[in-house]
């Protein structure tokens, strides 16, 4: 298989696990409640599905530089699919509650899989290979819940299943087709670097300049992104915004981050990847400080901004973890950047809905914690893409 060819398989791969996966989440949630679980049960759910994560994923990013990604993808791809399977098949909550844990997992497996491939390239590429991977995987999680939601609709009028389970069905189809791809891609099992103790790798990491603020950022970002998809509904109830409006805004949203991560290189080879981050993380930061004060004119605005500066953000914080440490160490620095991550999205919403009244509140309060994150990143050195 040529480069391009190989290249092609993964962002297709990329496209079907992260379809699967965000078809899985609200179509899971919906067989809760068929199951007659309530609020703590479907609490339960979302919680089942972060806890694996957040204990492992540094030690599932050292496989990758033991055994190479290969198999890490691979392995991503089998757990996401026996939880399909499984959610599929349940018939009680405990069950449900499995699947949820190994779809974390799996999710989990897949992302250091798939960044870890992206990271052991040559370093020019990686800020293009990273924006490309997350558009891909953008386009994966647009196109997975309008699948689930279609089958489930469908099962809703003609019957014979459960709606929840129709939805989950399809999701896992779209797991199990990223298999084959999976297979043919990824040939490589070749063992990869010596592995130390954990201490001793997360202290080598951290003591790099610029590390932590750059971890910091990157979890910061995904945590804010968590936490407009579950305010803007707030904030439209104030202003007698309908369901369809926030539908479209948060489309616009992501479509904006899609076109712009396919540029992303091109932006750095401009200003270079440190100005590109902090602009960018400042540019979200006036998005969320802004949304209290707009109504439907000014939140398209605000909605681009935040398409922008979150999309151009995600993707260089990738590429500036895989370029700071040395060969052999991508896996594990992808994995302490995905326990970073996993680790803001559980702290910073807890903390925000604290010391926040009302969605004004707690998109003014992330604001400000977003535009403070970006004035630690002036400590990084300066540098442009390949």
């Amino acid at each position: 298989m040529t480069p391009r060819q190989a290249t092609r398989a993964l962002l297709l791969a990329t496209v079907l696990t992260h379809a699967s996966y965000a078809a899985v989440r609200p179509m899971a949630s919906y067989r809760a409640i068929e199951l007659h679980a309530g609020n703590a049960g479907i609490g339960a759910l979302s919680a089942s599905f972060s806890v694996l994560p957040l204990l492992l994923a540094f030690t599932v990013g050292r496989q990758a530089d033991r055994y190479g990604p290969a198999r890490l993808v691979v392995a991503g791809s089998v757990l996401s699919t026996v939880a399909g399977v499984l959610a599929v098949l349940a018939d009680h909550l405990t069950v449900l509650l499995v699947a949820s844990a190994l779809l974390g997992l799996g999710q989990l497996t897949s992302l250091a899989g798939q960044q870890s491939t992206v990271a052991a390239g040559r370093a020019e590429d990686r800020d293009r290979g990273f924006g490309i991977l997350t558009a891909m995987a953008a386009v994966g999680q647009t196109a997975g819940p309008i699948l689930g939601a279609l089958c489930a609709g469908h099962f809703a009028v003609t019957g014979g299943v459960f709606p929840a389970t129709a939805g989950l069905a399809a999701a896992t189809v779209l797991s199990a087709l990223s298999l084959p791809l999976c297979w043919w891609l990824f040939p490589d099992t070749t063992a990869r670097a010596e592995q130390r103790p954990r201490e001793q790798v997360v202290r080598e990491l951290l003591r790099i300049p610029g590390m932590t603020p750059t971890l910091v950022a990157g979890g910061l970002v995904l945590a804010a992104l968590d936490l407009v998809l579950a305010f803007l509904p707030a904030w439209a109830q104030n202003r007698g915004v309908s369901l369809t409006t926030v539908g479209l805004l948060l489309a616009l949203r992501a479509a904006a981050t899609l076109l712009v991560r396919l540029i992303v290189d091109r932006v750095v080879n401009q200003v270079g990847r440190r100005i590109a981050m902090i602009v960018s993380i400042l540019v979200a930061a006036a998005g969320l400080l802004l949304l209290p004060a707009v109504h439907i004119a000014g939140a398209i605005a605000v909605m681009l901004a935040l398409g922008v500066g979150l999309g151009v953000a995600q993707p260089l914080t990738m590429s500036w973890v895989a370029n700071a440490v040395r060969p052999g160490r991508h896996g594990a620095a992808m994995g302490l950047r995905l326990t970073g991550n996993r680790f803001a999205q559980t702290v910073l919403p807890l903390g925000i809905g604290v010391i926040s009244t009302g969605a004004a509140g707690v998109f003014v309060t992330l604001g400000a914690v977003l535009a403070a994150s970006s004035v630690v990143l002036l400590r990084l050195p300066a540098d442009r893409g390949g």
